[in-house]
């Protein structure tokens, strides 16, 4: 299917600036490139046209309703942490940046619901509720930055899902703007319904290709008090999926099992030093329980030891308290900034298996790089054992043969070894742009085309995140690959971003302006943009760099720690004495 979309023209600008008004509106090139960054290998061609930051639902029904008149491509975002190019706009069109709608609307302990606007970041909802003994499981990596939209939109889970499961289970309603404007509400505030079809599901994990989410109503659960976890070391992978399949058929329910590889060992052992070093070499099996009576959680995870010793583990090591228990969750948690530190990029995958494959699979993954012929390229794998795996490439995407060799990686890597054996090629990353190829592939021409039937009766003019293969049938251009970004370190200013966007959430100028371009992340786009040219300097840039405190909060938040604030105020200089 061939579609032709608007160009957005001075007048048609003009009617989007009156519905949000001037300072929510912005068209400049200079914020408009901040837009087209993420966590994925930058597309030079895939700017966005117009940024809007609406304020409330009745500014997203109006910009909605011109847009979808006119045909003008919408972009939903949240904080741009999409692993999958969720939120590039290889369309251009509209950004429809969502963060100001952040607000926990009501917090009803009573029926366990809270309700929220899609802007809320999982961990500041997470901290109120922490004040009345309850929590939302999910709890995906990015969770200091991650909004709970997104979330919805991608339907995350995280390090938790074995036992509390993922987003999906915890959405009681939604209420969605249609491409349109019109509002629907979907669910119910109480916790059984079976009065009408369940589309509340089929909008939770569409990616932003049905709807925009205005307002969410999540059910909340009891915040367990006590956690028993232990961290086994195996030599051979086979062994640790065999511990786990003993785990499973004894119907234990760990809330937390992790699996990390030998090269993320390694790195974060490098990375965190101090009593990592007496770890041995191998594979990881992070496992623990919780609960609310401290014998129970005990006798649980005296099961669980039994089953993993059985194994024949080379080493562990069992928390004695909290102060333990966090420095052995640091293994985990390190894993990405720890990688980082490899090669300047590290690009994270996302897809999922049967346990019962699980060591076969892990050994063809590790086998890619030999396979494909790629010598500069590392693979790392780290995975949540209900057999969501997070194969994580290392290279330099400023060779483009490491580029070349990446995607070779990512080919064989879903049609070699992931679509053949039955598993799906995202568990919560979402499609995105990037998986698209590999849609029809895994689903059948069938699946596909009743995804594209949906897609047109909720959104027939094809607006709301075109590109996503939920959907959308058209083949992407192939992007212009003919520049990438500039991390390694000849250059005068150091600029090794992952694009993560961990250091948004915390920073003081982007809290005040709420727009990617006054973000760490959104400054060093820029500095990227004037070291090629794209960008020129002007005042605009000026202000931007300055508006930066220079508190170091980004710095403390950077998996890859990069200098930020030193960066910034070095380009400062730079401009000062250029002026």
């Amino acid at each position: 299917m061939s579609q032709t979309y608007s160009i957005l023209s001075k007048d048609l600008k003009q009617k989007f600036k009156d519905i949000v008004g001037n300072d929510s509106f912005f068209d400049q090139k200079e914020i408009r490139w901040t837009y087209a960054f993420g966590g994925t290998v930058f597309e030079k061609d895939w700017i966005p046209d117009l940024i809007l930051l609406p304020k409330n639902r009745d500014q997203i029904t109006k910009v909605l309703q011109l847009a979808n008149q006119k045909k003008i491509p919408i972009t939903p975002r949240g904080s741009g942490t999409s692993l999958s190019g969720g939120a590039m706009t290889p369309y251009g069109g509209i950004v429809l940046d969502v963060s100001r709608l952040n607000k926990i609307l009501d917090i009803d302990i009573e029926n366990n619901i809270v309700k929220v606007e899609p802007g809320v970041i999982c961990d500041d909802l997470n901290e109120e509720l922490k004040k009345y003994g309850y929590f939302f499981p999910p709890d995906p990596g990015s969770s200091s930055v991650a909004t709970i939209g997104g979330m919805v939109a991608n339907n995350a889970g995280g390090i938790q899902a074995f036992k509390y499961g993922v987003t999906k289970q915890y959405v009681m309603y939604l209420e969605i703007a249609l491409a349109n404007g019109k509002i629907l509400n979907l669910g119910t505030d109480v916790l059984k319904s079976v009065a009408a079809y369940n589309i509340k599901d089929l909008f939770i994990g569409s990616e932003g290709t049905l709807g925009v989410i205005t307002k969410i109503g999540l059910r909340i659960r009891p915040l367990p008090t006590q956690r028993k976890l232990g961290l086994f070391i195996f030599d051979e992978v086979k062994d640790l999926e065999n511990a786990v399949r003993n785990i499973r058929k004894e119907g234990i329910i760990p809330n937390l099992l992790e699996f990390m590889d030998r090269v993320i060992l390694k790195a974060v052992r490098e990375y965190l030093g101090g009593e990592f070093y007496d770890f041995p070499d191998g594979y990881v099996l992070l496992a623990e329980m919780d609960g609310n009576i401290q014998d129970h959680v005990e006798d649980e995870f005296t099961q669980i030891y039994d089953n993993i010793i059985q194994q024949n583990p080379k080493f562990y090591r069992i928390a004695k308290n909290d102060k333990e228990r966090e420095r052995l969750i640091q293994a985990r948690k390190a894993n990405l900034p720890a990688l980082s530190r490899i090669k300047p990029t590290t690009c994270v995958e996302d897809c999922t298996i049967s346990l019962t494959h699980f060591a076969d699979v892990i050994k063809k993954i590790e086998q890619i790089p030999e396979e494909i012929g790629a010598t500069n390229l590392e693979v790392a794998i780290i995975c949540h054992m209900e057999g969501n795996l997070h194969p994580t490439f290392l290279f330099n995407e400023n060779n483009p043969k490491d580029v070349e060799d990446f995607e070779k990686a990512l080919d064989y890597l879903y049609r070699k070894i992931i679509i053949p054996i039955g598993g799906s090629i995202t568990g919560e990353h979402g499609i995105g742009k990037i998986k698209t190829p590999y849609l029809e592939l895994s689903h059948g021409e069938q699946i596909t085309e009743k995804m594209h039937q949906i897609k047109q009766l909720f959104d027939p003019n094809m607006i709301l995140n075109p590109g996503v293969g939920k959907g959308d049938t058209r083949k992407l251009d192939e992007a212009d690959k003919s520049r990438q970004l500039k991390n390694q370190k000849e250059k005068v200013l150091e600029l090794a971003c992952m694009r993560c966007g961990f250091c948004i959430a915390s920073c003081p100028s982007r809290k005040h302006y709420n727009i990617e371009a006054y973000s760490p992340r959104g400054r060093l786009s820029i500095l990227n943009g004037l070291v090629y040219g794209d960008l020129k300097p002007n005042q605009l840039i000026t202000d931007i760099l300055h508006t930066c405190t220079l508190c170091g909060l980004c710095l403390e938040k950077c998996p890859s720690g990069v200098g930020t604030y030193k960066i910034f105020e070095q380009a400062r200089e730079i401009i000062h004495k250029n002026e």
